[in-house]
């Protein structure tokens, strides 16, 4: 049954998106649509019901289903362009304050970027690890390999291959986590000193790692829904660039992914210029499509693109388990990692294998995702209602983070702490640049349901918002 209406979902959803359906066009009634298709009413409204998680279509009382009409005016404030120099990282002080801040515990869950336990099936998770624990005997007693628990690699290249991702076992090393992976491949691609071009805005931890390992930074232009692609391909052909580091799908803090054009250029520029991208790629598996986006590396062919991610957005951060695609660079990763850290947590590995194989994962995938596009279009509609007047929301296509704009002359850093003192956790726009950009945005997570307790620090933030609008700009 759940194979039927996800199935009849696909199809429509490819249907709407390439305009056969018409935005505002009524649907067949849920009796007729299951007549034409030869399934039951039930499958037939759960088929609705994914396509208006999806946002795709909206129920109407007394009247039926419709197409939704495109709201790209709504998906948020565009970017400005600017032009960028090579350079050190110069707010990592605070950059590391606000991480501090935000990660309080017992403050409103805004600021970190996690799931709520509610949304993880950690029963599960723990049936997997207690499971695989016993399997493993003896070798509980000995170390992993350095490229990983052979396992794991097979359980992930055989999920990878259902999402359209072509990659054997022997492809894929496992990390401590997405940071650690993007961490590899920098070492393996740049020396201290190097530059490396990093769209912006760009998640403050991946700021806070490239300062850590002593290279300096090339802010790209973004716009609202991707990148500026003559300012990346210029710097991808400069001989000074030594590597990009950017996310194709579902983009931290913006939540756009890439077009399958924009993806292509990509990978072939990475050829063409012989300049390795660092993919980061930890919110891969949090679209709210049916289907998985495909990440830049599905178009490598010379493996310059080493493709990093989790399990840290999907499931569980404190595993710290990851994987990094290093294309060319493999057997260098192999021998870093022996070097480095000798092996990644044993057990942890085969409990993923197994919960990965058991079907465990792909279902829990599918149910995620459902949830965190109904719960993110909950957030935009309490945010709409809370925040001044002018402030434009941004419309992701996955992922669970939103960034807010706010009216010309706020403040985020002030609103930041403005929250914080009031134990509401939110990220100031201006961590996720080094050119003091994006002084007037916030990000905010929404991992977790929208309980009464969070609609509560919503409101209130925005109280605290609308506090510190300049008069001009209050509604």
């Amino acid at each position: 049954m759940a194979a039927l209406y996800r199935s009849l979902a696909q199809q429509f959803q490819r249907e709407i998106r390439q305009r056969r359906w018409r935005p505002g066009q009524r649907l067949p009634a849920v009796r007729q649509f299951a007549r034409q298709h030869g399934v039951s009413v039930t499958t037939a409204l759960q088929c609705y019901r994914l396509l208006e998680s999806e946002g795709l279509i909206s129920a109407r009382p007394q009247s039926g289903f419709y197409v939704r009409a495109a709201e790209a005016a709504e998906a948020g404030a565009e970017l400005d362009s600017f032009s960028a120099t090579p350079g050190p990282i110069a707010n990592i002080a605070e950059i590391e304050r606000v991480q501090a801040i935000a990660a309080r515990p017992g403050s409103a869950p805004l600021g970190i970027s996690l799931l709520s336990p509610q949304l993880v099936p950690l029963t599960m998770l723990q049936r997997s690890l207690h499971r695989s624990t016993l399997k493993l005997g003896e070798r509980l007693l000995q170390y992993g390999t350095a490229q990983g628990e052979a396992a794991l690699r097979g359980a992930l290249s055989r999920h990878f291959a259902a999402d359209g991702i072509a990659l054997r076992p022997g492809d894929l090393l496992i990390s401590n986590g997405c940071m650690d992976a993007i961490c590899l491949a920098l070492q393996l691609t740049t020396r201290p000193g190097d530059v490396v071009a990093v769209p912006s805005p760009c998640f403050s931890g991946l700021l806070q790692l490239i300062e850590s390992l002593d290279r300096r930074l090339l802010e790209i232009p973004l716009h609202r829904n991707g990148i500026e692609m003559p300012a990346l391909g210029a710097a991808m052909a400069d001989p000074a660039v030594k590597a990009c580091l950017m996310t194709a799908n579902h983009h931290n803090p913006l939540g756009f992914s890439l077009s399958v054009e924009d993806k292509q250029r990509i990978a072939r520029w990475a050829a063409e210029y012989r300049c390795p991208v660092v993919e980061d790629d930890v919110f891969g598996e949090c679209g709210f499509d049916l289907n998985r986006a495909l990440p830049l590396k599905h178009w490598d062919r010379d493996g310059w693109v080493l493709w990093c991610g989790a399990f840290s957005k999907t499931l569980v951060p404190a595993y710290r388990i990851g994987w990094c695609a290093p294309g060319r660079f493999l057997a260098a990763a192999i021998q870093r990692r022996r070097a480095q850290t000798v092996s990644v947590n044993l057990p942890l590995q085969a409990a993923l294998a197994d919960f990965v194989n058991g079907g465990h994962y792909r279902r829990h995938l599918q149910r995620l995702r459902q949830t965190l596009a109904a719960q993110l279009s909950a957030y935009r509609r309490a945010l709409a209602e809370a925040m001044p007047a002018g402030t434009a929301i941004s419309r992701p296509d996955g992922g669970f983070v939103l960034w807010l704009t706010l009216p010309q002359g706020s403040d985020g850093t002030a609103l930041f702490e403005a929250a914080a003192a009031e134990n509401i956790s939110i990220v100031p726009g201006g961590v996720f640049s080094s050119l003091g950009r994006y002084r007037h945005c916030i990000r905010l997570n929404c991992g977790w349901p929208l309980s009464g307790d969070v609609k509560r620090a919503l409101r209130h933030l925005g109280e605290l918002a609308c506090e510190k609008v300049p008069s001009h700009g209050r509604g």
